[in-house]
């Protein structure tokens, strides 16, 4: 949802996270959706726990298999469940039942019907647990964010030395109510013996409409062809596809909830112990929620415009930067990014970490650690395009960034932007003029910004002899 964490957001350590681990992360940023949504008792309105598709691990607990067909009340649907083989058979024909129920409010309020019914895995708490941790040990790489950290603190984004493998550990250890198994086709959900509350059900209706839009759409394999070929903001602007509709979705069924079962959404989702997330910077709590929040949005302008068939089409025709998730009409527009190639620099001994692109997403998150929110997102708003590189030996680490604007004031404000973050948030040192831009090396790292007309370079390096060397390489 920019590449901080690699798949899905805009800078690397946010945008390297897989589907499932930001469904993962989503659901421990659940209490901040339902607390920026919750309008009061009697009328409640809230989102359900965000949660994100994509390719998960499997289980290898002992587990009993049972198909029955379950009358609705407008349908009739045969769900087939896998249950940890430590649970009750009336706690699963139980759940199954509940579940069958919920699977065609899904269809009522995405409009489709499902063309086959997911499979659905119910798991013991210590069997969900191990699931989870499998996720993460499979998936994060203690290296990379190693190497994320220090870009990020490079960038003012992150105090020096923030284990972020730690972090998202305890991240993932927080709340995760179930989630939606795109590889394999399955809900997969933590057994309830009482019987799902009502933000469980909420939560189960969010993943059945996953489950729901990747039958007609094949969502998982494309997003997951973005995490591995795109360039980090068309991922996110995709997930934002993917969540927005889910969210929506999420809404619809909530506001067909008795007054009672709206409180107890609201009262549940407030209770739960979102302490680790409180606790990250507020733009990585910003980045994970974009898709939620952003998506939401998004989705309710198409739905406003063009209905449900507008927000199909949004599947087949999605938006491809974070730009046009921000604002509609450039996506109606197709206004897309300029044309803007891979700055050719290298480093002799230096490995290439990462490519990609900050979006116009992207820049808010970096900007808002120095400016106003008004004033990052002024500054962002002229994006045109933006290429960026990480680069990597040992401790040290590189960026240069290569941005165009729509015009040139755009540029004007970006440079103007960024000298105030690198004034405010890096540690870089008074500038000297040079050669026409502004070089800072009186600090530990090396920075140069330029800005050539409607172009802005910027690099940052903790080594000051390779910040000179890509300096020389770009001409400025």
């Amino acid at each position: 949802m920019t590449r901080f964490l690699r798949p899905s957001g805009s800078l690397p350590a946010v945008t390297r996270l897989s589907t499932k681990q930001r469904l993962f992360f989503a659901a421990a940023a659940f209490s901040l959706v339902i607390a920026g949504c919750t309008t009061g008792a009697g009328s409640t309105s809230t989102t359900a726990t965000p949660t994100t598709p994509g390719e998960t691990t499997t289980t290898t607990a002992p587990v009993e298999t049972t198909t029955a067909p379950v009358e609705t009340s407008t349908t009739t649907v045969e769900v087939r469940v896998t249950a940890s083989d430590s649970l009750d058979s009336f706690v699963v024909d139980r759940i199954r039942r509940e579940l069958a129920e919920l699977m065609v409010k899904a269809e009522e309020v995405r409009g489709l019907p499902f063309l086959s019914v997911p499979d659905v895995l119910i798991l013991d708490e210590t069997e969900f647990s191990a699931r989870v941790a499998e996720t993460i040990a499979e998936d994060l790489d203690e290296e990379d964010l190693a190497i994320d950290s220090r870009y990020l603190a490079l960038l003012g984004m992150l105090p020096e030395g923030t284990d972020l493998y730690g972090l998202y550990i305890d991240l993932f250890a927080e709340q995760v109510a179930g989630f939606y198994d795109g590889d394999e086709g399955e809900l997969v959900v933590p057994a309830a013996p009482e019987g799902f509350t009502p933000l469980q059900r909420v939560t189960v209706v969010h993943e059945l409409v996953h489950a729901l839009t990747d039958q007609y759409f094949d969502f998982n394999e494309d997003y997951t062809t973005l995490i591995d070929e795109g360039n980090g903001d068309d991922t996110s602007a995709y997930l934002a596809v993917i969540e927005g509709d889910a969210q929506r979705a999420s809404f619809v069924y909530l506001e067909s909830l008795s007054p009672f079962d709206a409180i107890q959404v609201a009262t549940e989702a407030f209770a739960i112990d979102s302490t680790v997330f409180d606790s990250t910077p507020a733009w990585i709590q910003d980045d994970l929620l974009f898709p939620y929040r952003q998506g939401l949005i998004f989705t309710e302008s198409v739905l406003g415009a063009g209905g449900l068939a507008g927000v199909d089409e949004t599947y087949i025709d999605p938006p491809t930067t974070t730009e046009q998730v921000l604002d509609y009409g450039k996506y109606v527009a197709g206004e897309g990014p300029l044309d803007l190639p891979q700055a050719a620099t290298e480093l002799s001994g230096w490995d290439i970490h990462y490519e990609g692109s900050f979006g116009e997403w992207g820049l808010r998150l970096i900007l808002g650690e120095s400016l106003l929110p008004g004033e990052a997102t002024q500054a962002a708003a002229g994006w045109g395009n933006d290429r960026y590189t990480v680069y990597a030996r040992g401790d040290d680490v590189a960026v240069v960034l290569h941005y165009i604007g729509d015009a040139e004031r755009d540029a004007e404000e970006l440079a103007d932007a960024f000298i105030a973050h690198i004034r405010t948030s890096m540690n870089a040192g008074s500038p000297v003029e040079s050669g026409g831009g502004l070089l800072y090396e009186q600090g530990s790292d090396y920075v140069f910004l330029d800005r050539v007309e409607d172009q802005v370079f910027l690099i940052a390096s903790t080594d000051k002899s390779a910040g000179a060397d890509l300096r020389a390489q770009l001409g400025l």
